[in-house]
């Protein structure tokens, strides 16, 4: 599962959490004009359930977007009232963040998370150099970069097979002008390493050839992906 989907399945869990919060309803408040019942809910719940919405909308958007702010104006509301209007209106915001992130609406986002993830990845693959297992670490590499191509082809609407490996889309992406043909010779080259240290074939190749690959894939994703 890529971390766009675990965003999404993120949203979906809290947005389905509000229905349990809801259950626990009762009324509350006097029977005049000035002091109305009103229905509220558990308040350790709201607040928890607060809390989670908040992080992940600060994670994904920050706390400078419009969906954070508006939720964040809600918050000091609702756990303290429990009103259960306050939490359905919250509860529109979550799920227009959601539409928002699932369909697209939030490019630099999405792209911010995938250069978090592959420097995360390409970190392990940097400690596994160090520790002397350079060929797993050529394997991460390349996994890497595979993944990022495909991203990138999919920025550009370029269609792919169903299991498209790296030539094949450096080729289209190079063809679409996502790069010149001397990035396109690098990655091939790249490729072919990954594909050394995938298939056993270790003496075709050093520590030093994959310190060099790491750097090159580093840079590549730095310039696509930040």
């Amino acid at each position: 599962m890529n971390v766009e989907q675990k965003i999404v399945d993120r949203f979906q869990q809290l947005i389905d959490a509000e229905a349990e919060l809801m259950k626990t309803q009762k009324k509350g408040g006097g029977q005049d004009l000035y002091n109305p019942p009103y229905n509220y809910v558990s308040y350790e719940m709201a607040n928890q359930w607060g809390i989670n919405c908040l992080h992940l909308l600060r994670r994904v958007f920050g706390e400078d977007s419009d969906h954070y702010k508006r939720f964040n104006e809600k918050f000091p509301d609702f756990p303290k009232s429990r009103n259960y209007h306050t939490i359905k209106q919250v509860l529109g915001i979550l799920k227009a963040a959601k539409d928002d992130f699932e369909n697209g609406y939030l490019f630099e986002t999405l792209t911010l998370i995938q250069a978090e993830v592959f420097d995360d990845l390409l970190e392990q693959a940097e400690h596994l150099l160090n520790n002397g297992y350079y060929q797993p670490a050529a394997v991460i590499a390349g996994a890497v970069l595979e993944d990022g191509l495909r991203k990138l082809c999919q920025r550009r609407n370029i269609i792919l097979s169903a299991k498209p490996t790296i030539d094949p889309m450096n080729v289209a992406l190079a063809k679409d002008g996502a790069y010149n043909s001397l990035v396109q010779k690098r990655v091939t080259m790249l490729a072919d390493l990954r594909n050394k240290a995938a298939h056993g074939k270790f003496s075709e190749f050093n520590e030093d050839d994959v310190k060099d690959m790491l750097t090159q894939v580093r840079s590549f994703m730095e310039t696509h992906f930040s």
